[in-house]
C-alpha cells in the first residue's frame, strides 16, 4: 500500500514537471534538437555549438526586411565553427580594423556554450550583444569565447545582427513594404529575433528561458537600452549589463520622417541616394557598403544606427526610460575610466582642430562653456583634454543619465572599470573604451605582456559578480564589497581597480551639464551641417 503510494506521488511530481517545463528532463549531449533542427556541437564540461541559423538570410528580396523564420533542416547540422560576421563596413576598412574571418550577409546566427548535464538544469542564460558603433563587430574572438563564463552555471549565447547600411537604411520604399509603414532597425529586429529564438530554444540547451540576461559593451550596451523601451522586447529577457553605452542610446539619433539634431530625416536621407529601392538590392553587400559609409564623426554617432521609428523604438529612449514605458528589469551598467583613449587616433590634434570639433559636436549655445570646462591652451593640451571630454560626454554622462532614469522604476547597480593591464598600457595608455571585455568573460590567460595576475583576480570578481547579477538581479555575494543599489542622493558605484571599492559619482557637475545639452540637442530639429 505504501509503496502504491510512492509511486503515485512520484509519477504525479514527474507530470507536475513535465507540466511546467514543457516536456520531461532529458540529458544535454553534443547533439541538441532545436525548433529549426538538430545540431551537434562540440566540448567536454562546457559543450560548444556555433554558427546556429537563427533567422533566414537577409539576403536578396529579404534585404532591408524584418529577419523571417529560419530554415527547417533535417540532417544534424554541424555546429563546430561560428558563421561568418555579418559585413557593416567596406573589406578594405574591416581588415584595417583586425576584423578576422569571412563576412557575408548569411550572417543571422549564434553561438551557444553551455555546461549543463540535463534539460531539466534549467541555467540562467546570457546573451551578449558585441559592439563596434552599429558599423562592424564580431562574436569569434577569443575574448568574447563563453566556456569560462558557461562554468560558472550560466548559459551563454552570443549573436551576429546586420550592421551598417544594411541594418539600419531607412527609405520610404522600404516603409511602404512594411505592414507597419516603418524602415530602417533591422539589426534591432535581428536582436529581438535572436532573444525569440533563445525564448522558444534554450531549454534544449539546459537554458532557463524565464531567466534571461543581456550583456554587451558599446553599441551591445547602447541596444538594450533600445530594448528596453521596445514593446517588441517587452519579455523576451529579465535582466540588462550594460557596459560603456555610448551617444547612440541616450545622445543624438535619427527619427524615421523628421530631422533631429545632426541628422537629416532618415527616410529623406535613404531616397537621396537611390529613388528606386529595386536599384539598391541589386546592388553587392559590398557596393552597398562603399556607396553608403556609415560616417560618424565629429558627432560620434553613425548615419546608420537604430532610430526612433514610433514602432519599434517609440520615441526617444531618455523620453521613456524611468516610466511605465521601459521594461523594469535589474540593470547594472557602468563606464571605463579612459573611454576617449580609444579614439585617440581621430581625436583633434590641434587647437584650431579641437574648436572645430567642439562647434560640431555640441550646440552653439554650450560651445564657449565645454571649452572654458576643457581648456587647452596648446596642441599638447589638446591630447591630454580631447579624451578626457570624449569620456566625459559621451560615456560616463550617458551611463550615470541612464542609470539615474532607470532607477526610478527598477534596480540599477553601477561600476567604473579603471584596471590597466600592460596590454592596455601600451595600446591606449590607460582604460579605455571596451578594455573590460575580456575581464568580464573571464578570458585574461595571456602571458605577462597582455595580463599580470592582478588582472586574472579582478577578471574572476568581476566575471562572478555579472554571473550573480544574471542569476539573482544582484551582484552581491562572494568577496567583493558590499555594492548599493545606484541612488540619489550618494550614486554610490563599484569601481574596478588595482582593488576593488566603493566610491561615490564624484563627476555630478560634469554630468548634470551634459544632461542639459543633451535635452537641448533633443530639442532641436536641425539639418546636418558640419557632420554628415
Amino acid at each position: 500500500m505504501a509503496m502504491r503510494w510512492v509511486l503515485k506521488l512520484v509519477t504525479a511530481l514527474f507530470a507536475l514537471t513535465v507540466l511546467v517545463h514543457g516536456q520531461a528532463s532529458q540529458p544535454v549531449s553534443t547533439t541538441v534538437h532545436t525548433q529549426s533542427g538538430p545540431v551537434r556541437g562540440s566540448g567536454s564540461d562546457v559543450l560548444a555549438f556555433k554558427g546556429i541559423p537563427y533567422a533566414a538570410p537577409p539576403t536578396g528580396d529579404r534585404r532591408w526586411r524584418p529577419p523571417a523564420a529560419a530554415e527547417r533542416w533535417t540532417d544534424v547540422r554541424d555546429a563546430t565553427g561560428f558563421g561568418p560576421r555579418c559585413p557593416g563596413t567596406p573589406p578594405a576598412r574591416a581588415g584595417a580594423l583586425g576584423l578576422g574571418g569571412p563576412a557575408s550577409e548569411d550572417c543571422l546566427t549564434l553561438n551557444v556554450w553551455t555546461a549543463a548535464k540535463s534539460t531539466g538544469d534549467r541555467l540562467p542564460v546570457m546573451v551578449w550583444l558585441h559592439g563596434g558603433g552599429f558599423n562592424f563587430g564580431t562574436v569569434t574572438v577569443p575574448r568574447v569565447d563563453g566556456t569560462n563564463l558557461a562554468r560558472r552555471g550560466v548559459v551563454v549565447v552570443s549573436l551576429n545582427y546586420r550592421l551598417g547600411a544594411l541594418g539600419f537604411l531607412a527609405h520610404p520604399a522600404l516603409s511602404r513594404e512594411s505592414e507597419h509603414q516603418v524602415s530602417g532597425n533591422y539589426g534591432l529586429l535581428d536582436q529581438i529575433a535572436a532573444l525569440r529564438w533563445v525564448r522558444a530554444n534554450i531549454a534544449a540547451f539546459g537554458g532557463n528561458p524565464d531567466n534571461v540576461t543581456l550583456f554587451g559593451s558599446s553599441a551591445g550596451a547602447s541596444s538594450q537600452i533600445f530594448l528596453m523601451v521596445s514593446p517588441l522586447a517587452r519579455g523576451l529577457f529579465h535582466r540588462a549589463i550594460a557596459q560603456s553605452l555610448g551617444y547612440s542610446a541616450v545622445g543624438p539619433k535619427p527619427r524615421l520622417r523628421v530631422p533631429a539634431y545632426r541628422f537629416s530625416a532618415a527616410e529623406a536621407h535613404g531616397l537621396s541616394l537611390a529613388p528606386d529601392i529595386a536599384t539598391l538590392r541589386a546592388l553587392s553587400a559590398d557596393e552597398v557598403l562603399a556607396r553608403m559609409p556609415n560616417t560618424s564623426e565629429p558627432l560620434g554617432v553613425g548615419l546608420y544606427v537604430p532610430l526612433v521609428d514610433g514602432y519599434v523604438v517609440p520615441d526617444d529612449p531618455p523620453l521613456l526610460l524611468g516610466t511605465n514605458n521601459q521594461s523594469k528589469v535589474p540593470l547594472l551598467i557602468g563606464h571605463n575610466a579612459d573611454e576617449g583613449l580609444f579614439y585617440v587616433r581621430d581625436s583633434p590634434k590641434t587647437l584650431e582642430e579641437y574648436r572645430a570639433f567642439v562647434s560640431a559636436r555640441f550646440p552653439a549655445e554650450f560651445v564657449d562653456t565645454v571649452l572654458d570646462r576643457y581648456p587647452a591652451a596648446t596642441d599638447a593640451d589638446v591630447a591630454v583634454v580631447a579624451p578626457v571630454l570624449d569620456t566625459d560626454s559621451r560615456f560616463v554622462a550617458t551611463a550615470a543619465l541612464t542609470a539615474r532614469a532607470a532607477s526610478n522604476v527598477s534596480d540599477v547597480y553601477m561600476y567604473r572599470f579603471s584596471r590597466v593591464a600592460p596590454s592596455s598600457r601600451s595600446a591606449w595608455g590607460g582604460a579605455a573604451h571596451t578594455s573590460e571585455v575580456a575581464y568580464v568573460f573571464d578570458n585574461t590567460s595571456g602571458d605577462a605582456s597582455q595580463f599580470e595576475e592582478i588582472d586574472r583576480t579582478v577578471s574572476r570578481a568581476m566575471a562572478d559578480a555579472w554571473v550573480q547579477f544574471a542569476k539573482t538581479g544582484n551582484p552581491n555575494g562572494g568577496g567583493l564589497p558590499q555594492w548599493p543599489a545606484y541612488r540619489s542622493p550618494d550614486y554610490r558605484l563599484l569601481d574596478f581597480g588595482d582593488t576593488v571599492t566603493l566610491r561615490s559619482n564624484a563627476r555630478s557637475p560634469q554630468i548634470d551639464f551634459f544632461q542639459r545639452v543633451f535635452e537641448t540637442m533633443r530639442t532641436q530639429r536641425s539639418m546636418p551641417t558640419a557632420a554628415k
